[in-house]
């Protein structure tokens, strides 16, 4: 029988093999996403990131107006509503400030006592702004811009004014999350470098939105994506099509 080798103190001791550690799960969320507007845009971008969210087994809400968007929002809404464990509130809020923001943030912050969130998310500049002003202590306030006061002409009184604002709110935001290198360079550029954690999160697009699309028999490559306002660029896509027919 053949003699077992010495072992020094360095060597590691016989013993049985250690079972690899298992995954720690990640902690389930309560996200309440809180915009203004169900059209356009961020509306697209809210119920991408609301329909992952729940697909991950996390709580999720909605809280927009209820005065915009038509039947295609509600069409929209009532198809997501059943994955949405927190709901949808929706209620009358205006795109400038107006005095009937009070009630909506007073709408709001009840709903916060009630659904209890760990993520407060707020998308676009009436968002953000009712999200970080709701009151009391929140494990995690979010802030997404979309365009809203950053596309105000830079100089001008009220672009002055809203970015005021904005370095005002950033005592009130624990992450930004932008959706473009665009606007996070409008941020830097216009109410300046922050200490809170940054992220930029591009939108993206499903699978079935690669589904092949068959030319027309006179086909014409020219496609306007996004809300219909100056802001936007429309009169200037006008001028071009009253071009391209003269």
């Amino acid at each position: 029988m053949a003699a077992t080798p010495p072992r020094s103190a360095a060597d590691p001791a016989p013993s049985e093999a250690v079972p690899a550690p298992r995954p720690v799960a990640a902690p389930r969320e309560r996200i309440l996403h809180v915009f203004r507007a169900p059209v356009g845009g961020l509306f697209r971008h809210v119920l991408d990131v609301a329909r992952l969210q729940a697909e991950g087994g996390h709580a999720i809400g909605l809280f927009c107006d209820a005065s915009t968007g038509g039947p295609r929002a509600e069409a929209a809404l009532a198809e997501l509503a059943p994955r949405l464990a927190l709901g949808i509130t929706r209620l009358p809020m205006r795109r400038n400030p107006h005095p009937s923001d009070l009630t909506a943030l007073a709408a709001l912050s009840g709903l916060v006592r009630r659904a209890a969130p760990t993520v407060l998310h707020g998308h676009g500049s009436k968002g953000g702004l009712f999200a970080r002003l709701v009151p009391g202590a929140l494990p995690v306030r979010a802030y997404t811009p979309h365009g809203g006061s950053f596309n105000y002409r830079p100089g001008t009184p009220l672009h002055r004014l809203y970015m005021l604002a904005e370095g005002m709110l950033t005592r009130r935001t624990d992450v930004f999350l932008f959706e473009s290198d665009y606007i996070a360079g409008r941020y830097r550029a216009y109410v300046g470098p922050t200490d809170r954690l940054v992220r930029v999160v591009h939108n993206g697009i499903g699978a079935a939105e690669f589904a092949p699309i068959v030319p027309g028999p006179d086909p014409v490559d020219l496609v306007y994506i996004g809300e219909l306002r100056e802001a936007k660029g429309v009169p200037v896509l006008f001028e071009a099509l009253a071009r391209l027919r003269r």
